[in-house]
């Protein structure tokens, strides 16, 4: 921020040294306006004007980028939504798999019966 303000020093310094240099009349037309102005005096105000129309166009791209990053996040976000549902069903599907997996493992599984002492496949 401070070497914006002292960009904005500098110039207002070196236009107002312009100005004073510059202090021949010149007459101004333009449509139906007509005035005559101190030439640096002119020329400041169309450099002002311009930066002026320029900075209003720079704030119209950044609006226009920012809204082309904030559509860029949206897809993203959409995506990685997408891809966490996915995970979680994937997720579920091993759970479910395991635990089938599991039942027929307990099922084949030799079990102890404590009468006998003996081990008897369950059935």
């Amino acid at each position: 921020m401070k070497s914006y303000i002292l960009a904005i020093t500098v110039t207002m310094f070196l236009s107002a040294l312009f100005a004073f240099q510059n202090i021949g009349d010149v007459t101004v037309k333009f449509l139906i306006f007509e005035k005559i102005f101190p030439q640096g005096v002119w020329e400041v105000f169309v450099f002002s004007a311009g930066a002026a129309i320029m900075w209003v166009f720079s704030i119209f791209s950044i609006v226009e980028v920012k809204n082309n990053q904030k559509d860029k996040i949206k897809k993203v976000e959409e995506k990685v939504t997408n891809l966490e549902n996915e995970n979680k069903k994937l997720l579920e599907t091993i759970v479910l798999l395991k635990s089938a997996t599991g039942a027929e493992n307990a099922s084949s599984e030799p079990t102890v019966d404590e009468n006998t002492n003996t081990n008897t496949m369950a059935e």
